[in-house]
């Protein structure tokens, strides 16, 4: 065999025992294909179910004093159910859930009480809000026109109008946000088994040592497990990429908040795919040079375990809005998860996405000399 497909012999190998070992296997094609995308749409569903939620559920409100005709006025507005009773009677019946909430007034001040950790708790405390707020100008109202004024000229002395020009819903956005998040843990998860089973798992089944009785350079080694994790870790993130865009395009059109959705063009979805072979190059690098020093599986294991935590950092930098900008987009798993998130919004900045592949190549590039030259110790191959 010549020297030359010593390499792709080596990645062959490595492929057939990846395919052979299930939890690895799961891990590259079962949790991206079937469990993240379900848990995803489980928490939109549950939170769309929460904000588009019938007023019914939480508008069913207690008062403890008397009602005069304006506040009757503004709870019939607001459609709010009332109930009325003194403290003790509401009190009972907000403990046995038969109204959301219930008011007191005492000495001109309103004392509402709700429950905080109750579904619908803020959701019933914002209605018992803008009920008092709308009572308080009507008496104020009431007021200005006994003393001759006129009170729009009072309280709208200006106006204020707002416009939206993104497009698009605030918690749209940020559940995009989320996507890149669940690929890139699938994907850092996929490269931390493989690399673990193809070093430290190697030197625990004591096959490393067998394969090099073979006329093997160091390179071909390193090469082929890199190859192989490489090819393992783009297989994941993709399949992870399209079962979780699938599952929001199917939302698209059963729930309000995604309905409109755009496809991605021909254009993002090749972006998407080389930013995935990007990311899938860095993080297999750096996932073999943290297993690689490790005496045993379980310990490679422990070693790996912050690779996971780190491609989950950047999706807070998305929740909060963060766009992708020259200096993000030189941090390596931040630049990815951010420009990931401006491509399914088919928003994305070709200048900060060249940056973006130029600087992972650079770590790339460090990171796998780092890697040759920890091969190169027989301590690391015999530890």
């Amino acid at each position: 065999m010549k020297n030359k497909n010593m390499m792709f012999e080596i990645v062959k190998k490595e492929i057939r025992d990846v395919i052979r070992d299930k939890k690895t296997l799961i891990m590259m094609i079962i949790v991206p294909l079937l469990l993240y995308p379900l848990m995803f749409g489980f928490i939109i569903t549950m939170e769309d179910s929460m904000l588009n939620v019938d007023e019914s559920e939480y508008n069913k409100i207690g008062f403890a004093f008397d009602i005069d005709k304006a506040l009757d006025a503004v709870i019939e507005e607001l459609e709010i159910q009332k109930v009325t009773g003194n403290e003790n009677e509401l009190k009972e019946k907000f403990d046995d859930g038969e109204i959301d909430a219930y008011i007191i007034l005492n000495n001109k001040e309103f004392t509402i009480y709700y429950t905080e950790g109750d579904t619908y708790g803020q959701a019933t405390l914002q209605l018992a809000y803008e009920l008092i707020e709308g009572y308080k100008q009507a008496i104020q109202s009431q007021m200005l026109i006994a003393e001759g004024l006129i009170p729009d000229e009072i309280f709208n002395v200006y106006t204020v109008e707002t416009k939206d020009v993104s497009g698009k819903d605030a918690y749209t956005e940020m559940m995009l946000g989320m996507v890149p998040t669940f690929i890139l843990m699938t994907t850092t998860l996929t490269a931390v088994f493989a690399a673990i089973d193809m070093t430290a798992g190697e030197k625990e089944r004591g096959t490393l040592e067998t394969l090099l009785t073979f006329p093997l350079k160091n390179g071909d080694i390193i090469g082929g497990k890199f190859i192989a994790t490489t090819i393992c870790t783009v297989i994941s993130s993709v399949i992870g990429f399209l079962s979780m865009y699938g599952v929001l395009y199917y939302l698209s059109g059963t729930l309000e908040t995604f309905k409109g959705m755009e496809l991605l063009t021909a254009q993002n979805i090749m972006l998407a795919v080389i930013m995935f072979i990007v990311f899938a190059m860095l993080i297999s690098a750096i996932a073999i040079i943290m297993a690689s020093r490790a005496k045993s599986f379980k310990e490679a294991q422990n070693t790996t375990q912050p690779l996971t935590f780190l491609s989950i950092i950047p999706m807070f930098l998305s929740m909060m809005g963060t766009k992708l900008n020259f200096t993000l987009s030189l941090i390596p798993f931040v630049n990815v998860n951010l420009l990931l998130s401006d491509i399914i919004s088919n928003t994305v900045n070709m200048r900060y996405f060249m940056i973006t592949v130029v600087s992972n190549i650079v770590f790339i590039f460090i990171v796998m000399k780092a890697v040759i030259k920890l091969f190169k110790s027989d301590k690391i191959l015999f530890s």
